[in-house]
């Protein structure tokens, strides 16, 4: 009895395989292959590297239809049945981003971006106010509309006999979708000149009012808002006489919300904490930097925009610390200043 049931199950696959290869379905048979051109430049990111992948995500007559994952960023062919489609891409994947989360990626006019939340041990936020991570280099590109026909198709099957059959050989119809990606990050550089600037050691910094969400087909800024750190501060002596020096910082951000560019109407805050080198004193500020924000150029190649903020001069430092003494063994000031140790026991008021 097992035997003759065998038979006919072989059979039966034998036909099912013979009838994919002679009668694929539908959809693929009104199909065609599509070649899509990303057009990189230069300086598009940082050292004119390009990303390792991207993610493309089409949309036929208005609806989502589906995203495409590759490693070939030059150049990549898909399967579309006939219609208008336009597409967008992202560098990478959503889920390599580990700072920021993708929102309405199957709709092309809302799809965004968002920064995460974080929080650090020596900050507390305002009612209301949310501590958000700095963006990671993300490029995003789009495409103008382009239409698929059934006669084009047509014509592509003509050209592509064995396709279906398996056929190895394909050539791909000239329908070339040209993409522009751009950065959507920018480049935040922070100066902040000081007198006394040899007695710095270490600085805390946030600033407040930045974008948090960016529309990646509306190639601007969404409405939220976030404060955003400030790491990784440098020391510049000017002036060894009268001991003015300068602080510099550079950050990535979406830059201001709704698409603003800087004015004085908008009132973001710089709060800043220094640890001077008695490893006891720390130095506060508050500046309020919406008339200082200024967009800038060059722009840092790969980035989308520079926001350069001065505050002060050689001749009128914006920081005025105490001159205190060295505290301990220590003889002198590195020129990177940077977060002080956790285990440092110093009260900070932000």
């Amino acid at each position: 009895m097992r035997q003759r049931l065998i038979i006919p199950v072989i059979l039966l696959a034998m036909a099912i395989v013979a009838g994919c290869r002679i009668d694929p379905p539908l959809h693929l048979r009104q199909s065609m292959s599509v070649a899509v051109k990303v057009l990189w430049r230069a300086e598009v990111q940082p050292g004119g590297v390009k990303p390792d992948g991207m993610t493309l995500y089409f949309f036929r007559d208005g609806t989502y239809y589906g995203r495409h994952v590759t490693a070939d960023i030059d150049s990549c062919s898909v399967q579309l049945e006939p219609g208008k489609y336009r597409l967008f891409m992202i560098s990478l994947t959503p889920n390599e981003y580990g700072g920021m989360t993708f929102y309405n990626m199957d709709d092309f006019d809302n799809a965004y971006v968002s920064l995460n939340d974080t929080w650090l041990a020596w900050y507390t936020p305002e009612d209301g106010e949310v501590l958000i991570q700095n963006p990671e280099l993300m490029t995003v590109g789009i495409s103008d509309e382009f239409e698929i026909t059934e006669d084009m198709i047509r014509e592509w099957l003509k050209n592509n006999p064995g396709y279906y059959s398996g056929d190895s050989h394909v050539n791909v119809m000239t329908v070339v979708v040209p993409v522009y990606p751009r950065n959507v990050v920018s480049q935040l550089w922070a100066t902040i000149y000081s007198d006394n600037a040899d007695v710095l050691k270490a600085v805390r910094a946030t600033i407040s009012g930045m974008a948090r969400t960016f529309l990646l087909t509306q190639d601007r800024t969404g409405d939220e808002e976030g404060t955003q750190i400030l790491e990784d501060w440098s020391l510049t002596i000017d002036d060894p006489e009268t001991r003015v020096g300068h602080l510099d910082c550079r950050i990535t951000t979406f830059g201001l919300p709704r698409g603003e560019m800087p004015s004085p109407l908008r009132n973001p805050t710089l709060n800043l904490a220094t640890l001077l080198v008695d490893n006891a004193t720390v130095d506060n500020y508050k500046f309020y930097v919406g008339d200082k924000l200024r967009l800038e150029e060059p722009v840092p190649d790969g980035y989308r925009l520079l926001y350069r903020l001065i505050l002060g001069t050689v001749e009128e430092p914006a920081m005025h610390p105490p001159d205190v003494k060295p505290g301990g063994v220590e003889s002198g000031l590195d020129a990177v200043v940077g977060d002080w140790d956790a285990g440092d026991s110093v009260e900070v008021t932000m």
